[in-house]
């Protein structure tokens, strides 16, 4: 019987939802890459009764729909937003009748644009959609500014069927508060009032506050600070500096009330230790550390348990490292079922029965499945990307080449189908730049561009995350130096290993990608365009923007000890005269990471120096091309400029 109502269920969400493509099996319509996923998100509730999921419908309009799974009947759709003026990005459940969603909107302040993000409220039967918090509830704050993050759940108090508490500004526009916030009533109750220089706070397994994050913007260094159980006193636990290996991260309680777990350095990696830190003189335990990886991870806990169950990091076989033993049984067997796939486990009902999974690949487009345990069962909900679900795309191969310096780089080359010599390539550095590309999950771009024929190299330069110490520190300083060497030589070796034709060469990129791309192109002859999304094109200008939101000093870490003057000359915005190549620039009217300035002054440059450019400017559009219309005009603008340039 449950069988018959999930696929009665599948069938009826693509039949109102989407549009089947045909296509041939040569080239996916662009469309289809060029959308947001239909489903990008699928929750349990509590009872196991219901399923919600996060669909982008046809028309590019964002909703929340729900399914009672004991009824038969199709999908309600119970909250929607057509993404112009607020744009609803995920939810969660509350309860059995209430679901929490979050939205975010970019507003103008001193003219610039500032992320603002909202918490709210709708009823499984679509009533009540409206935000948690209100405008009273901010009249402590100059002119009587709204909070900008409101979605800052620090803990969702199981125990407790009315309140959750949240971290917000909401007494003073400096620190953070936390509040109790009654779901059902939109009282709030202020539970810990902001403290200067604490950023952020963490609380027990009781819902107690223990934890507060400080951070000095003029030192660049920061402290944790505890109290213990029974204690109204706070004290300094550990101290830190911005990018050194004394660097502290708490990840959260057990049921001992003093014990936590934390990430901290070993032996030049990231590693998980635990300690009692109510004592004077702590003594760390090491927990968990990979002889070649960062551990960056965050505790994963059972509803039924107040110890952590075990670490979201994920081992050689891309298995969750698991320290409960019902549990790793239980996420053996559903990782054998899926053995070339990377399994998330999305949560499960409160007695554990129901569960979501979801299952993905570099080749294959994640789909999300209902399981239970009495019945044996493990169902398909719903293809994140339907009109891919039956296609194998190219797949990611893991390779390393060495930079110029003798550093060992990682990287990842996806070929189109059959083909692996002499091909137009795409060279595609990540954004960040303090972030990485990884191998198994899913990726849009890589498989749109992939299925054009284009070779499509991903390096993670000296400064990405997750190779230790040493690796990270090597790329402070080095925006438009070693780092952007790493990307030449990622190109040199695509070249030398005859997978690139030297003459169809383009390097693409968003965000710091984006800067590289213009940098590359600005500076090197390997390359016969460049294609920017969100780039940063003044160093100078992102600096000065930093300072504004109290990040000057890290970025002056990451971008090194330089003088104004050296800043100018490894920004694109000063070497447009340099570029003798064609090049797609697209920036969008609301970021609020990469200022629209960056796009129009890189623009102007361009046309002043007679370079050969296309320039889009995107309304509404984000960092993250999150909109279907942003995403699908980027793509096909994309792809007709480097079919002119390097074929296809």
């Amino acid at each position: 019987m449950e069988k018959k109502i999930l696929k009665f269920s599948l069938l009826s969400l693509f039949f109102i939802f989407y549009s089947s493509a045909s296509f041939s099996e040569e080239q996916i319509p662009t469309d289809v890459f060029g959308s947001p996923p239909l489903i990008s998100n699928v929750q349990i509730s509590p009872s196991g009764e219901k399923i919600a999921v996060f669909a982008t419908l046809e028309n590019g309009d964002s909703a929340i729909l729900v399914r009672d799974l004991t009824k038969n009947e199709p999908y309600k759709r119970i909250a929607s937003s057509d993404n112009k003026s607020l744009k609803l990005t995920s939810f969660s459940w509350f309860d059995n009748e209430i679901i929490l969603a979050r939205a975010w909107l970019a507003q103008d302040i001193f003219n610039t644009k500032t992320d603002y993000y909202r918490l709210l409220r709708v009823n499984v039967d679509g009533s009540g959609f409206e935000p948690l918090f209100k405008k009273r509830h901010f009249k402590d704050l100059p002119l009587r500014w709204e909070a900008g993050n409101q979605t800052q759940i620090i803990d969702m108090l199981p125990d407790d069927d009315e309140n959750i508490l949240v971290q917000l500004r909401m007494s003073n526009a400096r620190s953070p508060d936390v509040v109790k916030l009654n779901i059902r009533k939109n009282s709030v109750k202020t539970v810990k009032k902001g403290v200067a220089g604490v950023g952020s706070w963490m609380t027990d397994e009781d819902g107690r506050v223990r934890i507060g994050r400080t951070y000095d913007r003029d030192t660049s260094t920061g402290s944790i600070i505890f109290q213990r159980e029974g204690s109204t006193k706070w004290r300094t636990v550990w101290e830190y500096s911005s990018f050194s290996e004394d660097a502290i991260s708490v990840l959260g309680f057990g049921e001992a009330p003093n014990k936590v777990w934390y990430e901290a350095y070993k032996d030049g990696r990231v590693a998980v230790f635990s300690a009692d830190i109510s004592k004077q003189n702590i003594e760390p335990e090491l927990v968990y550390s990979h002889p070649k990886r960062d551990v960056e991870t965050y505790l994963r806990y059972r509803k039924d348990k107040k110890d952590p169950i075990g670490i979201g990091f994920r081992d050689e076989n891309f298995h969750h490292v698991t320290w409960d033993k019902e549990t790793s049984d239980f996420e053996k067997s559903i990782y054998e079922l899926f053995p070339d796939k990377e399994v998330y486990f999305l949560g499960t009902s409160d007695d554990r029965n129901r569960y979501l999974i979801f299952a993905e690949n570099s080749s294959t487009p994640g789909s999300f499945y209902l399981g239970d345990k009495k019945l044996g069962t493990l169902d398909l909900v719903a293809n994140s990307y339907p009109a891919l679900a039956n296609k194998v795309l190219p797949a990611k191969k893991e390779l390393f080449y060495k930079a110029r310096d003798g550093l060992d780089i990682e990287a990842f080359l996806t070929l189109p189908e059959g083909k692996d010599k002499n091909l137009p390539t795409i060279i595609f550095p990540h954004g960040g730049p303090i972030a990485a590309d990884d191998e198994k999950g899913f990726d849009y771009w890589t498989s749109f561009f992939a299925n054009r024929g284009y070779a499509v190299i991903q390096m993670n330069f000296r400064g990405s995350t997750g190779y230790g110490f040493d690796f990270m520190k090597a790329g402070l300083g080095q925006w438009g130096g070693q780092m952007q060497e790493d990307v030449e030589d990622a190109t040199y070796w695509a070249i030398n290993e005859g997978i690139a034709d030297p003459n169809r060469i383009c390097i693409v990129g968003g965000s710091y990608g984006g800067y590289a791309a213009l940098m590359g192109a600005a500076t090197s002859d390997l390359y016969q365009c460049a294609v920017s999304f969100a780039g940063v094109s003044d160093l100078l200008l992102l600096l000065d923007g930093g300072r504004r939101y109290g990040g000057e000093e890290t970025l002056r870490i990451m971008l090194g000890d330089k003088s104004r003057t050296e800043l100018k000359e490894i920004s694109p915005v000063n070497l447009a005269d340099q570029i003798k190549i064609p090049v797609l620039l697209v920036q969008g009217e609301d970021d609020s990471r990469v200022l629209l300035k960056h796009g129009e002054d890189m623009r102007d440059a361009m046309k002043e120096a007679g370079v050969d450019y296309i320039y889009i400017q995107q309304e509404d559009s984000d960092h993250f091309l999150t909109l279907k219309k942003n995403r699908l005009q980027f793509f096909k603008e994309t792809e007709k400029f480097l079919k002119k340039h390097i074929g296809n």
